[in-house]
Order: structure tokens, then sequence, then C-alpha cells
């Protein structure tokens, strides 16, 4: 049976799991290791699998990219997150399906290659169906797949009734997990930080019980502006190296 690890896909800094997916690459482990993915890690998932040896170039544009692209999912801050949700709110900003799905469309084309995924593949790409209220893995093309696997809730409408698992479980269950913390436990001002705080302390929960279920969990601490796409991408090579060599001796 293949060694589960599963990543979280929440905020645009799993683009740097690249950094892991080479270092598993590195141990010649990679293809014994079944990747469950979900939301942006997704993305480096899929790159690394297609473009291994420009992969860490590819991702590193795609970084400075979906900052503008993926304005919420950059942020790694309730108060500044809460903020742009009261804009929002007094603009009554409604979310336009199509130009929503467009912009996600421009993404992927740009910095995702095509190929399939198939049920044989050690790359598992979660996805929440809100229609069944359900956690579903996709396969297909790898584009149509992250149409449905990246949207989330305050930039995006659902595709085809498909939104990130990621704002929704937070990650998946896995033999090994890596899950990036980034909300912090500050006192709510304004009611849009009491509705975030709400939101993210029931999925924060159901992460913590994966972590606790994990045989090897990981938690990486962002720090805001510190947290540039070298660094990430570092930290998850050096969790890399050190599962590979919890893995080889299991």
């Amino acid at each position: 049976m293949s060694f589960r690890v599963s990543l979280g896909g929440d905020v645009i800094h799993y683009l740097g799991a690249v950094g892991f997916f080479r270092a598993l690459d590195e141990s010649n482990i990679l293809n014994n290791v079944e990747i469950h993915c979900s939301g942006f890690s997704c993305i480096p998932a899929i790159v690394y699998l297609t473009k291994p040896q420009s992969s860490y170039n590819i991702l590193s544009n795609a970084w400075a990219e979906a900052q503008k692209v993926f304005k919420n999912a950059a942020l790694t801050s309730l108060d500044e997150l809460s903020k742009n949700i009261l804009l929002l709110y007094k603009m009554s900003t409604v979310i336009n399906k199509e130009s929503s799905k467009k912009r996600i469309q421009e993404f992927v084309e740009k910095f995702v290659p095509s190929c399939e995924i198939a049920e044989s593949d050690n790359v598992k790409v979660h996805a929440f169906d809100v229609s069944t209220n359900k956690d579903v893995i996709l396969y297909g093309n790898s584009k149509d797949l992250l149409l449905k696997a990246l949207p989330y809730p305050l930039d995006f409408a659902p595709v085809e009734n498909f939104i990130s698992s990621s704002w929704v479980f937070g990650i998946s269950e896995g033999d090994g997990i890596i899950y990036l913390d980034w909300i912090e436990r500050n006192t709510p001002k304004r009611a849009t930080d009491y509705l975030l705080l709400a939101t993210f302390a029931r999925t924060s929960a159901l992460v913590n019980e994966k972590l606790q279920r994990a045989r090897f969990p990981y938690r990486i601490r962002l720090s805001n502006s510190k947290d540039d796409f070298r660094i990430i991408s570092l930290k998850f090579y050096q969790i890399g190296q050190e599962l590979a060599g919890a893995i080889k001796n299991v």
C-alpha cells in the first residue's frame, strides 16, 4: 500500500510545495507516495508531475501573479481578510460566475501544463461538491480539474458546483500531513472578525484532529510578509527530506 501524504491548499503559499516534491524525487520515493492535494497545493503537484526540471521557475512566476489573481488567498492575516469582507459587504459586491471562472481559467492556462490525471496516478486532486456536500477526488484533464479545485468563497463562485476542499475540510486524512498554519488568535473587534473566527475555528478543529491521527504531522507557521516563495519552498524541501527518511524506515 502506498504511503499517503496530504497537503492543505487554502492559501497561495502552498505553491511552495514544489520543494517538498523535489525532496521526495531526490530520495527516489516520489512514485511510491500517494499525494492528496486540495486547493493551491494541487498546482505544484501537477506542475512537478509534468515538468519537474522547470517546475521551480514556473511556480516562482506563478507566485507573483497569484498574489494579484487570488487576492484574499494571498493574505495570511485575519485582520486584513476581515477588512476585505467588510468592504465587499458595504459595496454589495456580487460575484459574477463567468468572470470568476475566466480569471481562474486564465491563470491555469498560463501556468499549468495539460495532462490527464487517471485513477492509477499517485496525485489525487480533491474538491468539494456543494450540491452533495461531499469531498470528491477528481480525474480527467489537469486544467479542468483545477478549475474545480481552486475556487474559494470570498473571491470566486463555484465551478460546476465545486469549490476548494481546503476551505471546507482544511486537509484530507494522511499518513503524513503538511499544513500551513497562518490563523492568528487575536481578539475580534468587528462583526466580520467574529464571522471569520467562527468559520476558521471549525476548519482548524478538523485539521487538528487529522494532524493528531497522522503518523507524521508537520505544521509550518507562516509569518506574513516574511514568507516569500523561496523561503516557503525551502521549508517544504526540508520537511520533504525529513519525511523521505522516515518513510524509508517504515
